[in-house]
């Protein structure tokens, strides 16, 4: 585990950016990581770390009480909207920006049960965390691409989160059609 641990550290180092990193690093040290998870492209890049290169670009954490994430209220803030995009549970995202370098790094947090979601523990960037499994963000997505075309979003249609989707699907299902062919060692770049 060591080994794979260091590899994944130098992997992270290396494809996430720094903004994202200092951000990461503040939710490691005020958040109890036991208590959140992480969603959307940070739990996509930790599950298909291993066969391609992705990049991070905002951060998706899924909490059950409010109150966990108290510390990031008191330092950042946090504002309240409604979510268009997604059914969730409370209806609502919370949203912080972490500053860094004249940057603003953007985080969503979704209320969610976690009683209702595959979870798993990967290293990231040297800190164990719970994120979605590999099967659920590729149900996730794959559920997504229809519920957002543009016959089904009408006046909402948003091209770009229609390929973000999609391009995730393909990136899973790939990865699966590989495995079930005998053939996904073609695509492992950290052997």
């Amino acid at each position: 585990m060591n080994i794979e641990k260091k590899t994944f550290v130098n992997e992270d180092e290396k494809n996430i950016f720094q903004e994202q990193k200092e951000a990461l690093k503040s939710i490691f040290e005020k958040l109890d990581m036991s208590k959140i998870a992480f969603v959307g492209g940070i739990a996509d890049y930790l599950n298909l770390r291993s066969y391609y290169d992705m990049p991070v670009n905002d951060i998706d954490i899924i909490y059950e009480n409010e109150a966990d994430l108290l510390p990031i209220q008191e330092q950042y803030g946090i504002r309240k909207y409604c979510t268009r995009f997604y059914s969730m549970e409370a209806g609502e995202v919370l949203v912080s920006e972490y500053p860094f370098n004249n940057k603003k790094i953007h985080a969503d947090y979704y209320k969610r049960n976690f009683s209702r979601i595959k979870l798993t523990q990967s290293p990231l960037l040297g800190k164990m965390v719970w994120h979605a499994s590999f099967t659920e963000m590729k149900e996730f997505h794959n559920k997504q691409v229809p519920l957002i075309t543009s016959q089904a979003m009408g006046a909402n249609y948003e091209w770009k989160r229609l390929y973000k989707h999609s391009k995730k699907a393909s990136l899973y299902n790939n990865v699966c059609y590989l495995e079930e062919k005998n053939l996904l060692q073609t695509l492992k770049n950290n052997l």
